[in-house]
Formats: structure tokens, sequence, C-alpha cells
């Protein structure tokens, strides 16, 4: 059984190194409508409706989504305005601004993050934390 206290970056290794299954929307790039992948889904630039993946969905810091998110795990390091639900781990980074409710069994919020909206941990509790990541 994997260690659940591991960071998403650590589960994720997609979200760091590109592969075929990671879907990309780079810096400077706008999506308008649904964004729906199996695999991990980075985002750099702007996702304008819903974003769904079967595994990770990365907001980068600088990004922004409007619209919600569904996915088995998130982490927002930039901009979300939109509903986001989970079904494993959610976490909001130091950089990260959310408005807009929060679902999920695990969710951790950093020191220094923006949230407004309800956060509902549907197993266990919202846990907080310093940033130590190096970026």
């Amino acid at each position: 059984m994997p260690n659940r206290r591991l960071r998403l970056l650590d589960r994720y290794p997609g979200a760091t190194q590109w592969s075929d299954d990671v879907t990309v929307v780079g810096h400077g790039m706008t999506v308008e409508g649904e964004l729906s992948s199996e695999g991990t889904i980075v985002i750099a630039g702007r996702v304008v409706g819903p974003v769904s993946s079967g595994t990770l969905v990365r907001v980068m810091q600088g990004a922004v989504v409007e619209g919600s998110i569904r996915a088995k795990c998130v982490l927002v390091e930039g901009a979300v305005d939109g509903e986001i639900g989970v079904q494993d781990q959610f976490e909001l980074a130091e950089s990260g601004r959310v408005r807009g409710d929060v679902t999920g069994p695990r969710i951790a919020v950093a020191e220094g993050a923006y949230l407004k909206g309800r956060l509902r941990a549907t197993a266990g509790t919202v846990h907080r934390f310093r940033e130590r990541r190096n970026r």
C-alpha cells in the first residue's frame, strides 16, 4: 500500500515529466469548452469550462481555470474559479487561489493559500502545511 502522506507531485511523476498520457495546456494558450482526459492534465495557460481527469489535474502557478474540476487528485498552484471535487486528494499550494467549494476525502491547504468557499472533507480532516518544496 502506498504512503498516503506523500505529496501529489511525488505520487504522480507525470505532472512534472511529460509522457504520452499527459495533456498540457501551455502558457499563453486558452482552451474554451470541456477538457477531459483519462490521464494527467497539466494546465499552465487558461481553461474556460469544466475539466475532468481520471488521475491528476495540476493547475500551475500563473494558470487560470474558470470552471469546475473533477479528478482523482487536484493540485492548485494557480487560480481556480469553480467547484473542485476529488476522489482521493486535493492540495492547495501557497501560491494557489480557489474561489469555490472543495469536496474530497483528503484536503491539504498550504499556509498563505487563498480559498473562498467551503471545504468538505468526506473522510478525515483538513490538513494545513508549510510549503517546503523547491519549485
